[in-house]
């Protein structure tokens, strides 16, 4: 934990004004230790199955999945293509005000199995909330959400099941003006 934290703080950049993620996974041991870190939060809730939000959710939770030895189930923004019975939800307003349509497939997730959800951020929860309107109505419990960054709001924290993260968003270099 300690290393994936570190690499985190060491590799992360604002990008004009907008956080880059991106940049920390480009770098093959950074890469490495925040996988690492981001399985050993995600363990303990003993998860059937690992959601992920697309775009960083793609990225991180297959390799999350891939670590513990459980599958991987994608949700998708509006416009992605998905095949077969899908289940849509909008999600609230996120941090510019915008709502998004996520979707994902309803056989892909049992009545009963035990989820988490990876990602790389959190702050609203908007997205988080929705996933997890998702997976009920499949008859599966979110357990666990697991971030590189937290900065959820009180009210996202209040309505998800436990959030994990590798740092809070306190803990991230300031931008620079």
């Amino acid at each position: 934990m300690t290393s994936a934290r570190h690499h985190v703080l060491k590799q992360f950049r604002w990008i004009n004004g907008d956080a880059d993620t991106w940049g920390m996974l480009a770098d093959p041991h950074s890469l490495s230790a925040i996988i690492a870190g981001l399985t050993e939060l995600a363990r303990p809730a003993q998860p059937d199955l690992i959601l992920g939000i697309e775009a960083r959710g793609f990225v991180l939770g297959p390799a999350v999945a891939a670590a513990l030895g459980v599958g991987f189930v994608p949700v998708r923004k509006e416009g992605g293509m998905f095949p077969g019975d899908v289940i849509r939800r909008v999600t609230a307003p996120d941090y510019r005000g915008n709502k998004v349509e996520l979707s994902t497939r309803r056989d892909l997730i049992q009545p009963g199995q035990r989820v988490v959800l990876i990602d790389d951020w959190i702050e609203t929860g908007s997205q988080s909330l929705t996933s997890a309107h998702l997976v009920s109505a499949c008859g599966a419990e979110l357990c666990a959400v697991v971030v590189i960054v937290d900065e959820a709001s009180d009210d996202a924290r209040a309505q998800l099941p436990p959030i994990h993260a590798l740092v809070t968003g306190e803990e991230l270099p300031v931008q620079s003006a």
